[in-house]
């Protein structure tokens, strides 16, 4: 879940605005093993793999994502949980005092999109229109107000996603190759790796992709990015198939050293081609 709904902004937004998020593991493993969690949890979820599942505060199970749903459809899904219970939608008293731009944060952390759309339109936030607009896909308003935005790597991330959205991958991969190279300091650059390892992949170079991936992996472990890229560098051999990735086929049921070896065969290529890539 980490590699997938937890690395997306909205989905980060809209959990700690409105609900209480933890992790836990049922077979009592890892890092998520817990014996509440476990108490709490076990006879009131179906499924017992990779989850969401929503409980009020007294236990109360109100619903859970499909296995291994994709970071658009548990966002849809945590969205839609909270207008049918709009018991739990309740503003906070800061957040009904809040004026201005924070106003516009509370709208689209709740999952008020096009609202807060139109008040960052109205306050003069640019980049958070741009942001918005490209989730929407709504090019004409993205190309509008990347027009008004000074920083010249925010431009190049907005851009550059832009085009992998389009499946432009040959046009995204030169955009964002010469944008991670001009802003290596900027606070975009796992996304703007992440998104090259895609259109890399795409593109045909498989190797590219995973040297971007494991970038960020290696330099940025603690970006919310990271586990996602880790999970792309091990897609051909995951049990299930990225939704951000196709050309391949899952493996099925696999242990995680399979996945362990897969990440270091590809921290292989990243070390294999760190040399180039310096060298320019």
């Amino acid at each position: 879940m980490r590699a997938g709904a937890f690395s997306d902004e909205r989905v980060i937004a809209l959990l700690n605005r409105r609900f209480v998020p933890y992790y836990f593991n049922r077979s009592g493993m890892g890092e998520g093993g817990n014996a509440a969690a476990s108490r709490f949890t076990t006879g009131k979820t179906k499924n017992p793999y990779a989850y969401f599942a929503a409980f009020t505060s007294e236990g109360k199970y109100l619903g859970e994502s499909a296995l291994y749903a994709t970071k658009d459809e548990v966002l849809a899904w945590l969205i839609q949980l909270l207008r049918d219970h709009p018991e739990f939608d309740k503003p906070t008293s800061e957040e009904g005092r809040a004026e201005g731009i924070q106003a516009a944060r509370v709208l689209e952390e709740t999952g008020r999109f096009e609202e807060a759309r139109e008040r960052y339109a109205a306050i003069g936030a640019p980049l958070d229109e741009a942001r918005l607009a490209r989730y929407a896909q709504d090019w004409e308003s993205h190309g509008k107000a990347l027009a008004r935005i000074g920083a010249a790597d925010q431009v190049a991330a907005e851009r550059g996603l832009r085009l992998v959205a389009e499946r432009k991958w040959e046009e995204a991969r030169a955009l964002l190759e010469k944008a991670v190279r001009a802003h290596p300091e900027s606070t975009r650059a796992a996304e703007m790796r992440f998104a090259l390892g895609v259109a890399c992949w795409f593109d045909g170079d498989r190797d590219w992709a995973k040297f971007h991936w494991m970038w960020v992996v290696e330099n940025l472990p603690g970006d919310r990015l990271s586990m996602r890229c880790r999970v792309a560098a091990a897609a051909e051999i995951m049990p299930y198939e990225n939704p951000e990735l196709d050309n391949y086929a899952a493996r099925g049921n696999i242990g995680t050293e399979h996945i362990v070896r897969e990440v270091s065969k590809s921290r292989a290529i990243y070390l294999r081609l760190l040399p180039a890539w310096e060298k320019g």
